[in-house]
């Protein structure tokens, strides 16, 4: 039984802007997604055993998507509070994380970031043949007296 069913692969085609996908490239593509699906899993298990932990985590997952050369998901790394998953009305089979609400106020009234160092690199020649070259960079330092 396939649980990943060619509507929800519809789905994820119009998400990434494929328009054209026709129902019989849809029936194709969804064993396959629901094999790549299940051997990460796989992989993010044999992680969560190897760290003995029982509960599977964001961690294994990316671990395992980058065992594969998967790019990883970004925004769950350091989270340990599970997300909280809400059902939207009216869409029984939807799920999303409520973000929070931030006032415009806070936004613009927040002092800025303090403004990052230019970094710059000055190279030039310390000594040619043992003799130093007589430039603004060498400038001659007076070595104080024994």
């Amino acid at each position: 039984m396939s649980f990943i069913t060619p509507a929800a692969v519809k789905a994820i085609a119009l998400s990434v802007d494929v328009t054209r996908l026709t129902e019989e490239a849809a029936k194709a593509l969804a064993p396959d997604v629901e094999y790549r699906l299940r051997e990460i899993i796989q992989d993010a298990l044999k992680f969560a055993r190897h760290c003995k932990r029982t509960k599977l985590t964001t961690q294994d997952i990316n671990n395992a998507m980058r065992l594969r050369n998967i790019e990883p998901l970004y925004g769950f790394l350091g989270n340990n509070d599970p997300a909280k998953f809400v059902r939207a009305t009216g869409h029984p089979d939807v799920y999303f994380v409520r973000d929070a609400m931030v006032p415009l106020e806070q936004i613009t009234y927040a002092p800025l970031p303090k403004a990052p160092n230019h970094t710059t690199v000055m190279p030039h020649w310390l000594f040619i043949d043992g003799v130093q070259p007589q430039t603004e960079e060498n400038a001659a330092v007076e070595r104080p007296p024994p």
